[in-house]
């Protein structure tokens, strides 16, 4: 009986040693910067073009993207090690393509909000690539900016339609249906001058980039007894260097009901 009960005791002890061992292997020092890294971060460049790097906690990869170039590498990233430097860390990536290719990748994080990323080819000694830069944080839906004092920042979230599509945001990805199918991509919501863009990214199955779509972006949100109404006016367009010019495609209008009980 007692022999009974000392295994009892002793699995019970060794389950909770077990466990913490567990969440003490999910909290080292790599897990807890890589955590903080987690998302987008975007460098703007000379041109008013913009680099995006997205590192994923979850699966340990970073997308790379620059839209004036419309290039995207994606690298799967091990040996995590700090450096000498405070906040300063240390990763290799490898191409998820071609898996000679190599990166040797530094990142500082300055702040919460801004990093700094090194990144050199492996066997290419001091020269750096595009990716290399001062970068900010994004939000969900575009860069991290103080809003105004009188108004809250505006984030993109669930379903929008008309006659024609739905379109479905949640986090930084978004589901277009339309006559024409269903288009999956990324999602980015950023201030350019006095306006804000709306930009899609389509990715293929692989998640490789296949089209990009820019939009000049305005909101108006209204209400009656029962729901909140928020309508969103897309004018499809393009960035140049002078500034936003449209393409001449009609603009899309958009709305979501939120009844408020559910808002509330």
């Amino acid at each position: 009986m007692m022999i009974s009960r000392f295994r009892s005791v002793l699995s019970i002890i060794l389950l909770i040693l077990l466990s913490g061992m567990t969440a003490f292997a999910q909290n080292t020092p790599a897990d807890r910067f890589k955590s903080r890294l987690d998302g987008a971060w975007v460098k703007k460049e000379k041109d008013g073009s913009s680099t995006i790097i997205n590192f994923n906690y979850s699966s340990n990869d970073i997308i790379m993207f620059n839209d004036a170039q419309g290039v995207q590498e994606v690298y799967l990233c091990s040996q995590f090690s700090p450096t000498v430097r405070e906040n300063t860390w240390y990763m290799l990536g490898t191409n998820d393509m071609v898996p000679f290719i190599k990166m040797n990748i530094t990142v500082r994080l300055e702040s919460e909000n801004v990093c700094h990323f090194s990144v050199r080819e492996e066997g290419i000694k001091n020269e750096e690539v595009i990716w290399t830069g001062r970068y900010e944080r994004m939000t969900e839906y575009g860069e991290k900016k103080a809003p105004k004092a009188e108004e809250k920042q505006f984030v993109l979230d669930g379903k929008y339609e008309n006659d024609a599509m739905t379109l479905i945001f949640s986090k930084n990805h978004f589901t277009l249906t339309d006559e024409k199918g269903i288009h999956s991509g990324l999602a980015a919501l950023y201030d350019f001058g006095d306006i804000s863009i709306l930009e899609f990214r389509h990715l293929e199955k692989e998640g490789k980039l296949e089209h990009m779509f820019q939009y000049r972006f305005e909101h108006s949100i209204t209400e009656n007894d029962d729901a909140i109404i928020v309508e969103i006016t897309m004018l499809p367009g393009k960035i140049k260097i002078h500034g936003f010019k449209p393409s001449g495609e009609p603009k899309l209008v958009l709305v979501q009901k939120i009844a408020k009980e559910k808002a509330e």
